[in-house]
């Protein structure tokens, strides 16, 4: 079923996107440790990671609006800010109650692992009306992304290279809108193409060699830190822009063409990648991640699909989503907002 131009349909086409690049962002992060050396999930994981947090970040523009009025500050602080500072107080306690320490994040000052992205998305989100000013919003984004590259100092701290590696991506999302996806039309050319696309960026990911650089897909890494900090590892930058936006834009197009009934799961993705990560760190504590890679390839794939397939349906749960908002998340926007009010008297 194809989606239509009104708001509902709209919605739903997003939110089943969501669904989707959530359930691959759990199944990336799961395979991560021991995809390396298998030849099936090896160039899945290359493929995920060429196109799950560049479309993440893509809708995320999509949604969001230029103005910093009173509303969008509290809908930022709700949002954002309260889960951000609520999730790294769970995950830095979980990685105490672990290891009797903190974990290397905090040494380096930056988010506990995924949650770069909301650290990531309060920046997107502050900058917007700056750039929403600009004539050409997204090729200062380029130009911000391809100069501040260089920069030494840029990386795991406070999400900073990740916030400008992938900024073009908010900013090319909030230039297309909400309904884009819903005014292309319904092509057996673009179907085609776009599933075309998709097998020709999984078999050049199966192809790369083994000493493939993986960092390059994280955008957690400068030039210098690349060894490419060279006009050179500008034009590496832009090829994977273009990897990303190619095979981005034709699982996206896949994805809003017919209904997989899976709008619920994307209206509750927020709570699959906050509580994703705590499923996974539990997994490899107890050596089940381990045993999961020991097995045959048949089983290993097939368990890993699984798994991942178990965790984001638990995570996104009503009764999680119900249960964080209630537990976490409500006492911490009530004290943001109760200090918030409080500043402006």
């Amino acid at each position: 079923m194809s989606a239509s131009p009104n708001q509902d349909n709209r919605n739903s086409a997003l939110d089943q996107i969501k669904g989707v690049l959530i359930f691959l962002v759990v199944f990336g992060h799961l395979i991560e440790l021991y995809f390396h050396h298998d030849s099936v999930l090896r160039p899945l994981w290359i493929a995920i990671y060429t196109i799950h947090m560049p479309m993440f970040i893509l809708i995320s523009g999509m949604v969001s609006k230029a103005e910093l009025n009173a509303h969008q500050s509290v809908q930022i602080v709700r949002n954002i800010l309260a889960p951000l500072l609520a999730f790294e107080l769970i995950y830095e306690t979980t990685e105490y109650a672990l290891t009797g320490k903190t974990s290397v994040y905090a040494g380096l000052i930056a988010p506990y692992w995924m949650l770069w992205y909301l650290m990531s998305l309060l920046s997107w989100r502050l900058m917007l009306p700056l750039f929403s000013r600009l004539r050409y919003p997204l090729i200062a984004a380029l130009l911000v992304a391809g100069v501040t590259a260089y920069s030494e100092h840029s990386g795991y701290l406070l999400s900073l290279s990740r916030t400008m590696m992938f900024l073009p991506f908010f900013i090319l999302g909030w230039q297309l809108g909400p309904d884009f996806w819903s005014k292309l039309p319904a092509s057996k050319l673009y179907t085609g193409a776009s599933v075309l696309i998709l097998i020709t960026t999984v078999a050049i990911s199966a192809q790369l060699p083994q000493d493939f650089d993986y960092r390059w897909l994280y955008g957690s890494f400068s030039l210098h830190r690349l060894g490419l900090a060279t006009p050179k590892g500008n034009m590496y930058q832009a090829l994977q822009y273009l990897c990303s936006v190619t095979a981005g834009f034709a699982a996206l197009y896949l994805l809003s063409r017919r209904n997989l009934g899976l709008a619920r799961l994307g209206k509750h993705s927020v709570y699959v990648f906050l509580w994703h990560g705590m499923a996974l760190i539990v997994m490899n504590a107890n050596g089940w991640l381990k045993q999961l890679f020991e097995l045959p390839q048949f089983w290993r794939v097939t368990l890993s699909v699984l798994a991942s397939i178990l965790i984001t349906w638990t995570t996104a749960h009503r009764w999680t989503a119900l249960l964080t908002d209630k537990l976490v998340l409500h006492p911490v926007r009530s004290l943001l907002l109760g200090l918030q009010r409080h500043q402006s008297h």
